[in-house]
């Protein structure tokens, strides 16, 4: 009767474990414990339209928090998310059919996408989580010293 119980326990506790996987299994990988997940992507209803909409949020990897002092970098623009972490890029999409995104955060690494097709496309939404940056701020404190000029 006690192996029976013991091993319904053991079971049970195998079964929770499967079922409370995580939802960084879900992103695309990054060079780094980062990564992104692609939400939606729509298809453009008029065809000569080149408008294209990228939106989306940052968000902290390990805390599910976002991310307000971010720049996302395209091949032709600068953009700062707001203050709770959203951002939208406005572009045309004529010229190039394959973008990537570097999103860059203070105190956290970089992570760039792969190519990204956007060809056809009139809106797509993209969330990025950043893992904290885990190497030591260099303390230039009393370390370089000022040369005089004579």
């Amino acid at each position: 009767m006690k192996k029976h119980i013991s091993l319904s326990v053991i079971l049970t506790c195998l079964l929770v474990l499967v079922s409370c996987s995580s939802f960084k299994k879900d992103l695309i990988p990054t060079y780094n414990a980062g990564g992104y997940r692609i939400i939606n992507s729509k298809e453009k209803s008029i065809p000569n339209s080149n408008e294209l909409i990228i939106s989306g949020k940052v968000y902290d990897v390990k805390t599910g928090k976002p991310l307000n002092n971010t720049t996302l970098l395209t091949s032709c623009l600068k953009t700062q998310v707001s203050s709770t972490g959203e951002y939208a890029i406005k572009t045309e999409n004529s010229t190039y059919s394959n973008y990537f995104i570097e999103v860059i955060s203070i105190g956290y690494k970089t992570i760039q996408t792969n190519f990204i097709d956007l060809k056809n496309k009139k809106e797509i939404t993209i969330d990025f989580y950043l893992t904290e940056d885990d190497r030591p701020l260099i303390n230039c404190e009393g370390g370089v010293k000022e040369m005089k000029s004579k």
